[in-house]
């Protein structure tokens, strides 16, 4: 294993020139360097672009050369939709921590001691219903920055559930979603999926489990300035549940099977899509994907893929199969 040693900005740019990296202007190899870093750049998308080890001198080198430009707009474009795919799964993770409290409040009660007794949970393996409610509470207790939260552990006598939510981790809600009792998952996965084609409350229930735990792993991956497409993600949507929700035109077995839809870009922004159910929050989400694609020129080559669909490995009419989600899901409002 060889050591890392520390490089400044001239040397890291002698360090690009050897790895075949073309450089036009230095202040700007220099600004980029210091603001995404040399390893966010070239170690997160070398895979895209061709490389190979040179016996010689032991460097990997692109091979044919890029330029620096090259991979920083790969960079810019990766990081537009970064930017967008978080803002909606953080609506996504705030819309689970409102059913969440609503439903437990309404099953429970609103005080403490009720909604969370644990014996009023169940396991699901392998979480335990103690430790899932303990983590909770946890949370609740550590919460030194929510306003609410404070203003009610000051100012009352307890705290109810739509105010402990706000404190919660997205995983750790997602956790608490698992151990609810059966109706009341059962309510929270019918009143996500009433919109789509998807309408056995089992299916719905298991295709809701994957979809927030793809979307949370895309979701901590990008809080730590990872790449979003190509992500190395261990949750994969599951074939059967997810295309029988929606309509082949919008993605079919065959596409599926190639990766298509699987755990890639694609298939956050699908499933970004199948559980937004405001009208006119789908238009913006809409408004805002067709944005990235519409301030980058679709027919530049990015990378050795190609233009910006095929190095992101989504449809080119990605835009046209979203738009059909809406369509199926607001047509007769």
């Amino acid at each position: 294993m060889s050591i890392k040693r520390f490089l400044t900005y001239n040397q890291q740019m002698q360090l690009l020139h050897q790895k075949n990296v073309l450089i036009s202007n230095p202040i700007f190899a220099r600004e980029i360097l210091s603001t995404v870093s040399y390893y966010n750049l070239i170690n997160g998308y070398k895979d895209i672009f061709k490389t190979h080890r040179d016996e010689e001198d032991g460097i990997e080198k692109f091979y044919p050369s890029v330029t620096l430009e090259n991979l920083h707009q790969v960079y810019l474009i990766d990081s537009s939709f970064s930017n967008l795919l978080f803002k909606y799964i953080i609506y996504i993770e705030t819309t689970l921590k409102t059913k969440v409290a609503y439903n437990v409040a309404n099953k429970f009660g609103k005080e403490q001691s009720q909604y969370l007794d644990h014996r009023k949970y169940v396991n699901s393996p392998p979480l335990d219903r103690q430790q899932v409610i303990s983590n909770v509470t946890s949370e609740w207790e550590r919460n030194k920055n929510n306003h609410p939260i404070q203003h009610y552990k000051k100012n009352h006598p307890f705290t109810p559930p739509w105010i402990m939510a706000k404190g919660l981790y997205f995983g750790t809600t997602i956790n608490w979603y698992k151990v609810l009792p059966q109706d009341i998952k059962k309510n929270i996965a019918q009143d996500y999926f009433r919109l789509t084609n998807l309408q056995d409350s089992d299916n719905q229930k298991e295709l809701l489990v994957v979809i927030l735990n793809l979307l949370r792993e895309y979701r901590n991956n990008m809080a730590h300035g990872s790449r979003t497409f190509l992500s190395n993600v261990s949750c994969e949507l599951s074939r059967n549940l997810l295309l029988s929700s929606i309509s082949p035109e919008i993605l079919n077995e065959e596409e599926f099977q190639k990766g298509i839809g699987q755990k890639d870009l694609f298939a956050v922004i699908l499933s970004i899509a199948l559980l937004i159910n405001d009208p006119l929050l789908f238009e913006r989400y809409l408004i805002d994907l067709t944005a990235i694609t519409h301030n980058n020129n679709v027919e530049d080559t990015f990378s050795p893929q190609g233009n910006v669909y095929k190095t992101l490995n989504i449809p080119e009419n990605f835009l046209y199969r979203i738009n059909l989600i809406r369509i199926m899901k607001f047509a007769n409002q």
